[in-house]
């Protein structure tokens, strides 16, 4: 299963990077994308019209979706610690996606690089075509 994040459904509905357009396809065509309430709320967030909303929405039901439960929550905020104090920045929103990807054992197909500085988490690679 592949958490996918926001920064790389925005690449795709955009259709400006053709391996990530690829990548993701093949990923939903074989059923192994999973997503995660934060991620809906960000696309909910960029959605301008009311079509948009529905094309979002109709897209997204049938996938796997992570829910956060208590002991994700204390691991995101826990994953920010960690990282602060070794002199890094990590949002709460990634660290919350990395630590269901941790929970589920997951790979996070991502462009946002802060995702690398975070132990044990398995990155999704760009596939070259």
């Amino acid at each position: 299963m592949v958490l996918v994040d926001t920064s790389v459904w925005i690449e795709y509905l955009d259709r400006v990077n053709p391996l990530v357009e690829n990548d993701l396809e093949n990923l939903l065509r074989t059923g192994q994308v999973a997503t995660a309430g934060l991620v809906l709320a960000e696309l909910r967030q960029g959605c301008r019209r009311p079509d948009q909303v529905r094309l979002m929405i109709a897209a997204l039901e049938p996938l796997e979706y992570l829910e956060v439960d208590r002991a994700s929550w204390l691991r995101a905020g826990e994953l920010v610690a960690e990282r602060a104090a070794k002199g890094f920045t990590l949002e709460v929103g990634n660290s919350l996606l990395a630590a269901l990807a941790l929970r589920e054992n997951c790979e996070v197909f991502t462009l946002d690089r802060d995702f690398e500085q975070i132990p044990g988490v398995k990155l999704y690679r760009l596939r070259e075509n």
